[in-house]
């Protein structure tokens, strides 16, 4: 976690490398726990982006998820993708690389 004086707000940075499909479940909540408990210690008017690389799929089906993530999604959902759209859903997050629509060259 970093974190930077901006104006008119500060902001929070937290990169994460999530553990792959190859890692037990056990790993996993272990994973999102940690990152809980960096969000618990980010003060709450500070802007929050979190990024890095979640080894999860969320696909480009946006129902039920319309305030987590947006129709560009690419592909499939994995249960990864669930456990991550959860994860948005709970904290109040956005995954910002389903907002713009990208050429095919560049998923």
């Amino acid at each position: 976690m970093a974190r930077f004086n901006g104006t008119p707000f500060k902001l929070t940075v937290i990169n994460v490398y999530a553990p792959t499909s190859a890692s037990s479940d056990d790993e996993t909540e272990i994973f999102y726990d940690s990152i809980e408990h960096v969000l618990t210690q980010a003060p709450k008017k500070d802007i929050i982006i979190v990024t890095g690389d979640w080894n999860a799929k969320i696909g480009s089906d946006i129902t039920h998820w319309e305030s987590v993530m947006d129709r560009y999604g690419y592909g499939g959902r994995n249960q990864r993708g669930d456990r991550l759209l959860e994860f948005a859903a709970l904290h109040n997050l956005y995954i910002c690389n389903t907002r713009f629509q990208q050429k095919a060259n560049r998923k």
